[in-house]
C-alpha cells in the first residue's frame, strides 16, 4: 500500500491515487488535520516500528504497521488544527507542537520501511536562501538576489538594478496566493515593513518565456509558457489563457538540476526558470510541495503517471 499524506480534497493527491491504482497498487491518502467543530481524529503509536492507529475525521480508522507501506508521499503534510475551545495562545502553541512532534516522528519512523517522497528534513531544509545557494554551486544561472529585513540593504539594492526588480515571500500563507511582482517605485514606503517579514528582492530576468519543470525521480517534465502574450503581468500563474507547451530542458541544465535535487535530498519537486532573450535560462525557485495539475491538464505532460510509478517504484 502506498500512504500519501495531504490536505482534505487535495486533488493532486486524488489524481496520483488514480493512477497508482491503474498500476496495480494500491494507496490511502490520509490527512493528519484535526476538526475543530466538534470532530477529532485521534493517533496511537506503540513503540519502535510498531503498530499505529489513525482514526480520521470521518470516523474511518487506519491500523496499520510501518513495514504494511511500500512508500510514501508527504504531498502537502497539513498542520494540526487545535479546538476552537482552547482560548489561551500558549496553549494552543503548546498542544500544537506536541500533536506535530508526534506525527512528525511517525512519519519520519515509516521512512526506515518505505520510500519517501520527499523526506521531511530535505522538504524543510530547502528554504530558498539556501536552495538558490546550492543551485549557484552547481552551476545553475541565479538572477542577483537579497533576502533581506533591513530597508536600506533593499533600497541599495534596488537602486543598484535601477528599479529592474522583482519581489516576492519566501513563503506563502496558507490562507492567501502571493504572487512576484515587479518593483514599483509608488511602493517604497513599504520598506520599512521589512522587518517585519524578510522579502526576497531579485534582479528581473526578462525574456519571452516561464519554464515550469517538474522533477519525477531522473524525469523532467517541462512546459514552457509564453510570458510575453500575458494579461496577467509578471507572474505567469495568474493567466493559465497564455500558450503552454511542452519544452525539452537542455541536457546540460537538466544534468545540474539533478544535481541540485541530489544536493537537496529530494526525489520531487516543481522548478520555476525564466528563458532570456539570449535563449540562456536561469534558476529562479523550487518548490518540493509545488503544483503540477494545471500543467498536466495544458499539455498532457503525464505527470500524475509519473508520480505514481516513482511511488510504485516502477520509475527511478
Amino acid at each position: 500500500m502506498i500512504l500519501i499524506i495531504a490536505p482534505p480534497k487535495d486533488l493532486h493527491a486524488r489524481r496520483v491515487a488514480q493512477e497508482i491504482e491503474l498500476e496495480g497498487d494500491t494507496a490511502k491518502i490520509v490527512s493528519w488535520r484535526r476538526a475543530g467543530k466538534g470532530l477529532r481524529a485521534s493517533l496511537s503509536y506503540e513503540g519502535d516500528l510498531a503498530d499505529f492507529v489513525l482514526q480520521s475525521e470521518e470516523g474511518e480508522a487506519l491500523s496499520a504497521h510501518p513495514s504494511d507501506f511500500r512508500a510514501i508521499w508527504n504531498r502537502r503534510p497539513s498542520p494540526p488544527d487545535i479546538p476552537l475551545g482552547v482560548l489561551d495562545s500558549e496553549h494552543r502553541r503548546f498542544a500544537r507542537q506536541e500533536w506535530q512532534d508526534l506525527l512528525d516522528g511517525l512519519t519520519l519512523t515509516l521512512g526506515f520501511k518505505s520510500q519517501i517522497i520527499n523526506p521531511l528534513p530535505a522538504q524543510r531544509a530547502a528554504v530558498k536562501p539556501y536552495q538558490l545557494a546550492v543551485a549557484q554551486s552547481v552551476g545553475l544561472k541565479v538572477p542577483k538576489t537579497l533576502i533581506s529585513s533591513d530597508p536600506q540593504q533593499a533600497k541599495n539594492f534596488i537602486d543598484l538594478h535601477k528599479g529592474r526588480v522583482v519581489h516576492k515571500a519566501m513563503t506563502n500563507p496558507r490562507n492567501a496566493f502571493m504572487d512576484t511582482r515587479r518593483w514599483q517605485n509608488a511602493e517604497s514606503c513599504e520598506l520599512d515593513r521589512l522587518p517585519l517579514a524578510p522579502t526576497i528582492f531579485q534582479e528581473l530576468i526578462e525574456g519571452p518565456l516561464d519554464i515550469r519543470a517538474t522533477v519525477v525521480g531522473r524525469e523532467i517534465y517541462a512546459a514552457a509558457i509564453s510570458t510575453g502574450q500575458s494579461r496577467a503581468g509578471l507572474d505567469s500563474r495568474l493567466d493559465l489563457d497564455v500558450p503552454t507547451i511542452s519544452y525539452e530542458i537542455p541536457r546540460e541544465v537538466a544534468g545540474r538540476l539533478h544535481e541540485l535535487m541530489a544536493a537537496l535530498g529530494l526525489s520531487f519537486a516543481t522548478v520555476d526558470l525564466k528563458v532570456d532573450y539570449l535563449d540562456q535560462l536561469h534558476f529562479l525557485e523550487l518548490n518540493p510541495q509545488g503544483q503540477f495539475l494545471y500543467i498536466e491538464v495544458l499539455t498532457g505532460l503525464p505527470i500524475s503517471k509519473a508520480v505514481a510509478k516513482l511511488l510504485t517504484r516502477k520509475l527511478i
